[in-house]
């Protein structure tokens, strides 16, 4: 499959993603209001920017990372655009979990589905990776301890998001601290991202 195609069709999924987020805010309906009710409702809705931030960072990070991952990769298979594909769909998903969870942030049921989408994203960015690595889909000088620090970033983040999601059920703030967590981790250039003088090889 082409390369190029593949990834432009990602890098807009992601963009529209980005732009989904923004239709999370919504202000109630006001008859002729003052400054004062506006500015009230305004601030209501602090609850959704936090959501708004969480989810563009979690985007971007995805992003970020699915760019720096196909640097390092010199072909494109069927299996590759179908993993590649549930995660694109997950992805889309995260800005009506951004609203659920901006509208009602301190019940389990938010939380939960919030962690539930991001745990999908997180299965299939395994699976995509998992499948890249058997398939030795990668360029041949990328080093296989890149690989391997690559995979267990990943996996890092699968579990952190699971469990997570199980504990929104009983503890919805600690869950929303746990989903900083994981973007705060992934911060950190590792494994494919972190090595740029292979990546500036593939641009």
């Amino acid at each position: 499959m082409n390369k190029a195609r593949f990834e432009a069709f990602s890098d807009g999924v992601f963009a529209f993603a980005f732009t989904l987020l923004a239709l999370g805010f919504v202000l109630p309906e006001l008859h002729a209001p003052s400054n004062r009710e506006l500015s009230a409702a305004l601030l209501r809705l602090w609850p959704n920017l936090i959501a708004y931030f969480l989810s563009f960072s979690v985007i971007g990070i995805m992003w970020q990372n699915h760019h720096a991952l196909f640097r390092l990769v010199q072909r494109v298979d069927r299996k590759m655009a179908f993993w590649n594909l549930l995660l694109l769909g997950g992805a889309v998903l995260i800005p009506f979990a951004t609203t659920t969870l901006g509208s009602y942030p301190t019940l389990p049921a938010s939380t939960f589905f919030y962690g539930a989408v991001l745990s999908v994203c997180a299965t299939f960015y395994n699976l995509l990776l998992l499948h890249l690595a058997r398939s030795n889909a990668f360029a041949p000088e990328v080093p296989q301890a890149t690989i391997a620090s690559t995979i267990r970033g990943y996996r890092t983040g699968w579990l952190v998001y699971v469990g997570a999601t199980l504990v929104a059920l009983v503890l919805p703030i600690v869950s929303f601290a746990a989903y900083l967590m994981v973007v705060v981790y992934f911060l950190v250039p590792r494994g494919a991202d972190s090595d740029t003088h292979i990546s500036a090889r593939h641009w």
